[in-house]
């Protein structure tokens, strides 16, 4: 089995028994403390790709002013980054555990990609004033 069918089935199978915490595998995984300038480069790139058109990120030039229809994200634009401390457990909970839009992100990006963007989310943004709070979509 595949690390991203592992993934897949240990997220499905929790949020069938808890219905709260599928990311659980993923969020228990918690970034480096530190990353290297390359490893933040990908993911910045990673963050545009598939978080960018949606939430503004100063650091990853991202204006998330929502897509269009063409690119599959959805036309609606979601919370600015810029001022909020989110954490990496956000990130894999948003995605793995889709609300407000992330279903299709969930079924674009790769395991791999989700941890690498939920590091630098958790990263550029620990000195940002306003902690995020969960959302239920």
């Amino acid at each position: 089995m595949t690390s991203r069918q592992t993934v897949c089935v240990i997220a499905s199978t929790v949020a069938v028994a808890t219905g709260v915490a599928s990311a659980h595998s993923l969020a228990t995984a918690s970034p480096r403390a530190s990353a290297t300038t390359g490893e933040l480069v990908t993911a910045r790139a990673l963050y545009r790709q598939f978080c960018g058109k949606c939430h503004a990120l100063a650091q990853a030039l991202a204006a998330g002013f929502g897509g269009s229809s063409k690119n599959g994200f959805g036309e609606l634009g979601g919370p600015s980054f810029n001022e909020l401390r989110v954490p990496y457990h956000y990130s894999i909970t948003a995605v793995t555990i889709p609300t407000g839009g992330h279903e299709v992100v969930r079924r674009k990006i790769k395991p791999r990609q989700l941890i690498r963007v939920a590091t630098y989310i958790a990263t550029v943004t620990k000195h940002n004033p306003i902690p995020a709070l969960p959302t239920d979509g």
